[in-house]
Parts: C-alpha cells; structure tokens; sequence
C-alpha cells in the first residue's frame, strides 16, 4: 500500500512539473529510485565552450523522485548530462551511470541526453554495483602548479523500457567512445570502422542532438575534414541546420588560417601566430597541464633541429590565467627555443576560431594559408611533414 501511495505521489508531482516548467519555460528532469539512498543530488550539464562550461543545479527531492529544472533556450547548446552525488571530499567524485539494453546488447553510460521536452520521467530500476576508478579524474591543482587526480565513484543503475530516441542514441555514443579518437599508425583499420561505426549510429538516428553535438565538440580529432564530412552527411535537415550543424558546416568549409595577434610569453607584446608565411609553419597547441603536450616535446626539438630551414615553428598555449605561470616555467625549464604565443586572455575566441582543438595538436600551414592537421607523435605523420618540409 506504501509503495502504491509512492507512485501516486510520483505521478502527481511529475504532472504538477510539465505545467510549472510549461509556465516558467523551463524543463524538468525527473529522477526517480525505488528506494532513495541519497541525501543530495546535482545534474551537471555541459555545454559548448571550454572544458569548465557547464550548467549545474541541485535536486529537490520529493519521495523517492528527484526533481531537476534547467532553462529550456539553453538546450541547443547543450552537449551531455550527468548526475552527481557530491562528496564534499576533494579527492573523491561520484556519478551515477546507466545500463540500457540496445539491440540486446547491454551498454553503459556515464554521460547521457534527454529530449527537449517539457519533463523526462527516468526510472532507476535495480542498482547493479559501484565501481571505484582511482587516480583518473585530473584536477588541477593551482597551489602547487601541477595536476592532481581523484577518484570516481560510479553507481550503475539499470534502465527499462526507455522509448527516448535522443538518449538511446547518447548511450550508444558513451557505450562506444571509439567515436572520438583518432588513428595511430597501427590502428588504421579501427580508425576507418569508427568513422563507418558512427556514420551507422547517425542513419539509425538521424535527428540526434547528442550525435551532432559531440561530433562538433571532437571534430578537431578526426585525421581529415573528409571524415568528418562522411559522418555529417547522415544527418536529418533539421540537424545540419541547427546550432551544431551549422558550426560543423563552417569547420568543413574552413581552408585558410585566420591569423591573429596574441601575447608572446616572456615579453607580453602582441604579434602574429605567423609571422612569415614565406615557410611551412607549424602552429602548436598545447598546455602545461597536457601530458601528452610535454611527451611531444623531444620530438618537437627535433624537429625544430632538423628542418629549421625549411619552417617555422610557434606554441600556442591554451593555459588558462590560473596556469598561464606554469607554461612560463615549463618554456624555461624545457629550454624551448621556438616561438610561444599565450591564449590565456583569449581563451574563448580562440578555440572559437580554431574549432577547439584537441591537445596537443598541430596546423600544419602552406605559404598560401592553406592548412591541415598532422601529428608528429606517429611515423605517418613525421613522414608527411619531412615530405613537405623537403619540397620547400
């Protein structure tokens, strides 16, 4: 008889949220348990910009329901949503994630999406376990200038009889995270089925919000525009059209660097990203807290070694004014001997204008101001910029 009045109460409330959230133009996420085992909750959505975009509000709980309402004019930037248990401990994070049977597969996902509409109704059904992941959430630590790292508590829950096409189609994105990186020299293969992979998922779902959103967000990681272009042509009308679609259009018709002036670092004048375009010039972004950026280092010092008469090369540093000191630090303590322009005050504007790069990355850029993206960490793409760099 309890449980009964507990779905009654839900029902209620839920109705109560579509007319509220119809009047105050906003939506409502409705998270329900069988039994509530939390205290506090936290819907975090993020959004495009920088990795700290996101839009955050608490639950209110009322039963064993938790209610989330976030502004509807926002939705069509909106890239993924999550839940968060807060911890209050600064070396620990915990999220709920999902399992959904698709295609009598069972897929997980720790990032999801729902439709925009007035009020979602998610039933967390059986909890199937928390897995504890050390040592993977990288934080930085402003203090002591240097990354630190918590860990994440995930607590799976199992979802039925989900219909919502828009977060079917982001548990088949998060199940299959191969979407987003690219190839090495020994995974070509791979590389060429997750672009096949994820042109498949868009026929499946063409008018997918979820789909086009983190196809923007990690357009900058595919080998080729070519690629991503495969992947983008799947989609309806109405998605090429909308706030997505027509950024990826302009990232596809996009051939010629855009110079611009920012601060050197040492001096703080401002001067081109290229000053001479009578070479091949390398435009490097990266960042002090990238590890992946310092590891290319040596290979970057011999590049600059080999081939410095045939191009130029330039840092563009993607610090933030919080780490802006420690990619000073690491231009000195590394002994670069090449160009480094600072992003810091133009953080915005410049992944705005770069298509949010991935780090590290690397333009490589033609006399005419013809560009393309070739990384230097794997065999075929030293080969190709040996290859070009020779030609000059």
């Amino acid at each position: 008889m309890q449980k009964r009045k507990s779905i009654l109460l839900i029902i209620v409330l839920s109705f109560s949220f579509v007319v509220y959230s119809q009047e105050r133009d906003t939506n409502v996420v409705c998270l329900n348990f069988e039994t509530n085992k939390y205290e506090e909750t936290k819907l975090i959505i993020g959004f495009e910009g920088s990795i700290d975009s996101m839009f955050c509000c608490s639950g209110s709980l009322s039963a064993d329901s938790w209610m989330f309402e976030y502004p509807r004019h926002l939705y069509e930037k909106f890239e993924n949503f999550l839940f968060e248990i807060p911890t209050h401990i600064d070396t620990i994070r915990r999220f709920i994630s999902f399992s959904q049977i698709v295609d009598n597969d069972t897929l997980l996902a720790t990032q999801y999406m729902f439709d925009n509409v007035d009020t979602v109704i998610i039933n967390a059904g059986l909890k199937i376990k928390t897995d504890t992941l050390p040592n993977v959430y990288p934080k930085w630590d402003s203090i002591n200038a240097k990354l630190s790292f918590v860990t994440l508590l995930v607590d799976n829950y199992f979802l039925n009889n989900i219909t919502d096409k828009e977060y079917l189609s982001s548990v088949e994105l998060c199940a299959n995270r191969s979407f987003i990186w690219t190839a090495t020299d020994t995974a070509q293969a791979h590389y060429d089925n997750i672009i096949n992979l994820y042109a498949e998922t868009v026929r499946k779902y063409p008018d997918s919000h979820s789909l086009i959103a983190s196809l923007n967000n990690k357009k900058g990681l595919y080998d080729t525009k070519e690629d991503v272009q495969k992947i983008f042509d799947n989609f309806s009308d109405k998605q090429k059209q909308s706030y997505f679609g027509i950024k990826i259009q302009k990232f596809l018709s996009d051939i010629y660097f855009k110079n611009t002036l920012l601060p050197v670092w040492d001096t703080g004048n401002s001067e081109p990203i290229i000053k001479d375009f009578s070479k091949i010039n390398l435009v490097i972004f990266s960042a002090s807290w990238c590890g992946h950026c310092i590891a290319e280092i040596p290979i970057l010092k011999k590049i600059a070694e080999e081939l410095s008469d045939n191009i130029e090369m330039v840092y563009i540093s993607m610090d933030n004014t919080s780490t802006v000191d420690a990619w000073k630090n690491l231009m000195i303590n590394k002994e670069i001997t090449w160009r480094s322009v600072l992003a810091a005050n133009n953080l915005g504007e410049i992944e705005e204008q770069f298509f949010n790069p991935s780090l590290p990355s690397i333009l490589m850029v033609y006399p005419d101001s013809k560009y393309e993206k070739i990384d230097v960490r794997y065999d075929a793409g030293l080969k190709r910029l040996y290859e070009v760099a020779g030609n000059q």
